[in-house]
């Protein structure tokens, strides 16, 4: 029995009383039920290819014989939703959307079902390679006897499906149904998969996701590729992505493409999005102003607790961005702090003056990174404000930021949202 296309590439093709005339080319399969079922053969007959019916075939061990002679036999052309199991499939990539990588499909795995062959999944295993290449008998045996046995990696065919199938270029391979698979991803997920593909590829995986999840994907990529897939989208399809994402990382997206590119791009943006975007670029990458962010909470100091409890729900924040409450004066200068525990304790009439903290940490536009990053350790802070000059409240950096600005590109990924305590 026939286990892999490999093993069905190359055979032998015999007419009823067993002359050979041909040889298998290529295998295409029938896409109109949940699982594709193999429906003709193409046949290598001297200079010329012909198609087969698997129907008019018997898939033997020492070959394929025709039922009927070849001459007589009716051509099974594919039709434009069929795959061809060689050219679509083989040495393409594909996206594991259990392990979030992007891996070449070495050979495609068949099974029997009910009226036939069907396809089951693609095995991306280095197994599958040497079984293409004739060699997997004499090193599975070697590898075996160093107890290093080579095992088969299957992926489902119902987690893939082909793309542009049809052509001569043949297709490529994406992920089934993006809108409902991908997006159930974690966008740090979705990231890992994009970065491994090629630009036009990451492109299209973009695209097709809701604005909210492209956007939360793309602030999980790094600024380069995030970049370089911004600068590719249409300009309002790139705009609602960047008016979605956080201002400080919309910034370090924009401050990565061309001064032109960015300057149309921010020209499409909401101007309340573009105005707090423009702000942050203005800062130099490595301070606190190029780190913040310009989505933070803040309250007057005569406001009461409930009605600071009834600002927060109207704004609904970001929870990256309500680790503390700022309290400010009527020019914007910082004048106290409270935790959210602090807030939800307090008596619902009690002012927000009589129970902020006074004394707030807190570091300046132009301040360093790594001064920065001193303060958060000696302080075991969640986010930290930003002030300018004049000591008025600017922006926030929040310990993810912090800790993705310090860790090495290999292994930046947002950190997990945190529970919020009292500074």
């Amino acid at each position: 029995m026939i286990k892999y296309v490999s093993e069905l590439l190359g055979r032998p093709v015999m007419e009823p009383d067993g002359t050979p005339v041909g040889r298998v080319k290529d295998a295409a399969a029938h896409q109109g039920r949940r699982l594709p079922l193999l429906s003709s053969l193409l046949v290598s007959v001297g200079d010329e290819d012909v198609w087969v019916s698997v129907s008019d075939a018997e898939l033997l061990t020492g070959g394929i014989r025709l039922r009927s002679s070849l001459r007589t036999l009716q051509p099974s052309i594919p039709n434009s939703d069929d795959v061809r199991l060689r050219r679509d499939v083989l040495d393409k990539q594909i996206v594991d959307v259990h392990d979030y990588r992007v891996v070449r499909a070495n050979d495609v795995r068949l099974a029997e079902c009910s009226d036939g062959q069907c396809v089951v999944g693609v095995d991306a295993s280095l197994r599958a390679l040497l079984r293409r290449l004739g060699i997997a008998g004499p090193i599975e045996g070697v590898a075996r006897m160093l107890r290093r046995p080579l095992h088969s990696r299957l992926i489902a065919w119902d987690d893939v499906e082909t793309l542009e199938a049809s052509g001569a270029g043949g297709g490529r391979i994406k992920l089934k149904v993006p809108h409902e698979k991908i997006a159930r991803l974690h966008p740090a997920d979705i990231a890992d998969i994009v970065e491994q593909l090629d630009p036009q590829q990451r492109t299209e995986i973009i695209e097709a996701l809701d604005v909210e999840t492209a956007a939360d994907t793309i602030e999980e990529m790094e600024d380069k590729e995030a970049a370089e897939v911004i600068e590719q989208l249409e300009d309002e399809r790139a705009a609602d992505i960047l008016d979605e994402m956080e201002p400080d990382d919309a910034a370090d997206v924009l401050g990565d493409l061309p001064e032109e590119r960015s300057e149309e791009l921010l020209g499409h943006m909401e101007p309340e999005e573009a105005a707090d975007v423009k702000e942050l670029l203005a800062y130099a990458e490595e301070t606190a102003g190029g780190l913040m962010t310009t989505e933070y909470v803040s309250v007057l100091a005569d406001m009461t607790a409930q009605e600071t409890i009834e600002h927060l729900r109207e704004l609904a924040p970001k929870a990256e961005t309500a680790y503390y409450v700022y309290v400010v004066d009527d020019d914007e200068r910082l004048v106290g702090v409270l935790s959210l525990r602090d807030l939800i304790v307090a008596k619902p009439d009690a002012l927000i003056g009589d129970v902020m903290v006074r004394t707030v940490r807190h570091v300046s536009a132009h301040d360093h990174a790594d001064e920065i990053a001193h303060v958060f350790n000696r302080y075991n802070l969640l986010a930290l404000p930003v002030v300018d000059d004049d000591a008025r409240l600017v922006g926030i950096v929040t310990v993810d930021d912090m800790m993705e600005h310090l860790l090495p590109p290999e292994r930046r990924r947002k950190l997990p949202e945190m529970s919020v305590e009292p500074e």
